[in-house]
């Protein structure tokens, strides 16, 4: 039995690419469009901001109190919330948009794991529990992982996590699945303060923020810009008894 638990975020983290995000805006825009909504093009508009680098849209720091997005996925998701879509909603054309690229065929999209990633998870799960929670469905998820060279990589997967608020419940589900005790030691390493640090930094442990595009957001125990800055703190870590 292993005997500290190391949680690894997917999309932004392990799953890179742009064209999971277009997709997913794609499908927003056409649940506006069945509405008779007119104007917002949020697939222009994510794509637009991704290529620039700055995610903070005018139309978003005009809608009141949303904060500054952290990557396209929260882009998208604010610009069909301030355009009238419900969150169910933009979760259904989030699952919509990954059907459409899998029906495509992940080998035509821009879709890649970090490198090294694949050597370094393999590390890890020598010295830890390795368990990979993501929001995405268990429906269609394996050629993801084929497509990413990370099938097998995991002692245990936990889709539809429902990050933020679901991620207190996935730590307990990757204990369960992993046998690890409930008072080992446990870290989390992802791309969303709120999603995937912020909940297991209140139960005491160790947080990873891969912070793309150095926004400052949250008070993670290392902050960094990429998986590869991030393998030294999990491999320190990881070795630690």
């Amino acid at each position: 039995m292993a005997a500290r638990l190391m949680i690894f975020d997917f999309d932004g983290t392990l799953c890179l690419g742009d064209d999971p995000v277009l997709a997913y805006a794609d499908r927003v825009d056409a649940l506006l469009a069945a509405r008779g909504v007119e104007g917002p093009d949020v697939a222009r508009t994510a794509a637009e901001a991704m290529r620039s680098g700055d995610l903070d849209v005018p139309r978003l720091r005009t809608a009141g109190d949303v904060a500054p997005p952290q990557d396209g996925y929260q882009l998208v998701q604010a610009l069909g919330l301030t355009a009238g879509l419900s969150g169910d909603e933009c979760g259904e054309a989030f699952r919509a948009g990954r059907r459409r690229l899998l029906s495509r065929g992940l080998d035509a999209t821009d879709v890649h794991a970090p490198d090294g990633a694949v050597g370094l998870l393999d590390r890890l799960a020598r010295r830890a529990a390795v368990v990979l929670a993501t929001n995405a469905p268990a429906e269609g998820f394996a050629p993801w992982l084929e497509a990413l060279g990370l099938t097998g990589a995991f002692h245990g997967i936990v889709n539809d996590a429902g990050k933020p608020r679901g991620m207190s419940a996935a730590l307990d589900r990757a204990r369960a699945l992993t046998g690890v005790p409930e008072d080992a030691p446990v870290l989390s390493i992802g791309d969303i303060w709120a999603n995937d640090c912020a909940p297991v930094a209140a139960r005491g442990g160790t947080t990873v923020l891969i912070d793309h595009r150095g926004t400052g957001v949250g008070e993670p125990t290392h902050r960094v810009r990429s998986l590869e800055e991030a393998a030294p703190h999990l491999s320190a870590w990881a070795a630690a008894r």
